[in-house]
């Protein structure tokens, strides 16, 4: 058959070839003239783009680029066009025997179109004003700006802009939104809409009371205000570029501003509030879109710092006369660099995502493809007592990148100051220095064996004497906390240990001698660090491949009344201790359900029962070892769900 198809073809073609030769001769009324007096044809090759522009030739259409044609010697009008583009023109003169040949590039005249996404048409002076939009074009979009009131305020070269903007400075009323899009050829589409600034509240567009319904039973989502005494230090912040990053950098005038005497004033920030029946939390996008708070609902304490004011620190990547980190509190995304990075206190995107088993919301730092992007994606499931973090670090350029990530926390647990009572839960033998401003304790990059050093216990808060920075060596489990055993609340982070081996732990110590640097009523907390790089120094950056991405998932737990951490995972965590001859068990879990608990001694089982565990009420068990047991041996604790499988489980000896 296919062969049969191409006999039909080549006969077509010879056809064609025969008719055009006729058309070009004059044959005589008695005789056909012969192959030896037949000219030669003319060949025209057009390879004209746009692909599928139209071909006229003397007005007759003759087909779509690219396009090859044996034609007639002689002069012809030559015409291309497609829509959206300026015709080509041009006079071709044929020659019998050769070939022309017409390359170009039709000059694209349709400007980009611009659509502004669903968004504010109105916002209280003092939030914040998010604009998104979007620019489509036949030939790509190569710059998009943004201009408020005719002041270019924002500018990239991608199709998407995303863009918080800061209304305090606004005067109310109208005010003259423009995304102006342009594409390669240089032609320029706009768009506009109009936003007023109001004196009094109206409601966000990605978190709004009215889209609570559509969010899953028992998960709520819902805007608040914050406000926080915060010292003058945004007039004095300068701007520079990070020529290595592509990242803009933020830097204090230090001696311009305490020049001013400066003093906190109340200031207002926009918070996102995602809340089920165990935790509430709170976040801030202006403020680095930190998670600022989160509430354990059945104790009603606060597992993060929540510094009483504002205050521009000596700490962080730059000179000392130039750095201004906050410790604001909650958890904040540390990059490119190390220690804080550049973007703990900048405006950062948001939107909301809601699923049928949990409420995400999703904060970006940038989207533009020249640098570094960082996306953080934080999860409230509707049944669990836990919170999902899920950083993103992007590089969407043509080079690797090497750089530092991580996110911190700044914790208290429960009480306004970090308490001495303190437990620091690392499962470890060995740490790497940091820092330390203590004399007694190892220097920078020396390795010092954990807990225990010189008699000293510290995974204890009370037995640290000054400010002590330290990296975990080797990670052992793929878990982490601390328990406030004056508050009995704690906290463990639950994260795969392979893909993210830098766990930093931080904290000042009871003779720290500059708590005024940071705050103003002598307030302490205690910071954990996680992130895909070891440590701070340059050696262990992350490498991030050319259009390559690093993430990983991990969850946050909090628990209370348990007495402390053995071991967790997302399902719950266990501590037990042996008192003379008495086991007690505490148990606290992520999700409420039933159980059947198995305790083993040296392979025995000598308990066995039924029970229910939820969030709020955490298991605790005092039992007796077996009669004539031995006093020391293995402890197993298993714990089964409904259908037979083991979801915790812990071996210890004593």
């Amino acid at each position: 058959m296919e062969r049969r198809w191409g006999v039909v073809m080549f006969l077509v073609a010879m056809l064609w070839l025969l008719a055009t030769v006729m058309a070009c001769t004059t044959p005589s009324p008695v005789s056909m003239p012969s192959p030896s007096s037949t000219p030669a044809l003319a060949h025209l090759v057009i390879e004209v783009l746009p692909i599928g522009s139209e071909v006229y030739l003397d007005e007759a259409r003759k087909g779509y680029t690219p396009l090859s044609l044996h034609l007639c010697a002689g002069e012809y009008r030559l015409r291309i066009q497609h829509d959206g583009y300026e015709p080509f023109q041009r006079q071709v003169v044929l020659i019998s025997g050769q070939e022309v040949r017409i390359t170009a590039l039709l000059r694209d005249t349709t400007p980009p179109v611009v659509m502004f996404k669903p968004g504010l048409t109105a916002v209280q002076r003092g939030q914040s004003m998010p604009i998104h939009a979007q620019a489509s074009d036949n030939e790509g979009v190569t710059a998009l700006r943004l201009f408020i009131d005719g002041a270019l305020v924002s500018e990239g070269n991608g199709k998407f802009l995303d863009y918080v903007g800061d209304t305090r400075d606004m005067a109310t009323g109208a005010h003259d939104v423009v995304i102006e899009a342009q594409d390669s050829a240089g032609n320029v589409g706009r768009a506009s809409q109009t936003v007023h600034i109001n004196a009094e509240p109206t409601p966000l567009p990605s978190a709004t009371l009215q889209k609570v319904a559509t969010a899953p039973a028992g998960v709520k989502v819902y805007t608040t205000t914050i406000t926080l005494p915060s010292y003058p230090y945004e007039p004095y912040l300068k701007e520079k570029m990070d020529a290595r990053y592509h990242f803009k950098v933020f830097g204090l005038d230090r001696a311009a501003y305490e020049a001013t005497n400066p003093q906190p004033q109340p200031r207002a920030f926009n918070g996102v509030v995602l809340e089920n029946q165990y935790l509430k939390l709170t976040f801030l996008p202006e403020l680095g879109g930190r998670l600022y708070q989160c509430v354990f609902k059945p104790s009603g304490k606060k597992i993060f710092y929540e510094n009483a004011v504002l205050k521009p620190s000596y700490w962080g990547p730059l000179s000392r006369a130039e750095n201004w980190w906050l410790a604001a509190g909650g958890m904040e995304w540390a990059l490119p660099v190390q220690e804080h990075g550049y973007e703990w206190g900048l405006p950062w995107m948001y939107r909301i995502e809601r699923h049928a088993d949990g409420v995400s919301i999703v904060l970006r730092d940038d989207i533009r493809d020249d640098r570094l992007r960082a996306e953080i994606r934080v999860t409230l499931p509707a049944d669990r007592a836990y919170f999902v973090v899920e950083p993103r670090l992007v590089n969407p350029t043509s080079q690797p990148i090497a750089c530092q990530f991580w996110l911190n926390a700044a914790l208290t647990l429960g009480s306004a100051s970090a308490s001495p009572n303190t437990e620091f839960i690392y499962p470890t033998e060995r740490v790497i220095v940091h820092s330390s401003g203590d004399s007694a304790l190892p220097g920078e990059r020396q390795i010092m064996p954990w807990p225990f050093y010189d008699g000293r216990d510290l995974s204890f808060y009370r037995n640290w004497h000054n400010w002590l920075g330290v990296f975990v060596a080797d990670i052992e489990r793929g878990y982490a906390g601390a328990y406030n055993h004056d508050t009995e609340l704690g906290i463990v982070r639950v994260f795969p240990a392979k893909a993210v081996p830098g766990l930093k732990l931080f904290a000042f110590g009871k003779d720290f001698p500059a708590r005024g640097e940071y705050t103003d009523d002598a307030s302490e907390y205690f910071e954990m660090w996680a992130g895909p790089c070891k440590t701070f120094w340059p050696e262990d950056d992350v490498v991030i491949g050319a259009g390559q991405a690093v993430n990983w998932r991990e969850i946050w737990f909090p628990f209370s009344q348990i007495g402390g951490l053995d071991i967790a995972n997302e399902e719950g965590v266990v501590k037990v201790t042996l008192q003379g001859d008495v086991v007690r068990v505490g148990i606290a879990v992520s999700k409420a359900q039933s159980g059947q608990l198995q305790l083993r001694w040296n392979g025995q089982t000598f308990f066995q029962r039924t029970v229910y565990l939820a969030p709020e009420e955490p298991l605790l068990l005092e039992v007796p070892l077996p009669v004539g047991a031995q006093k020391s041996g293995q402890l197993d604790v298993l714990l089964r769900g409904q259908g037979g499988a083991i979801f915790l489980e812990y071996e210890a000896a004593f």
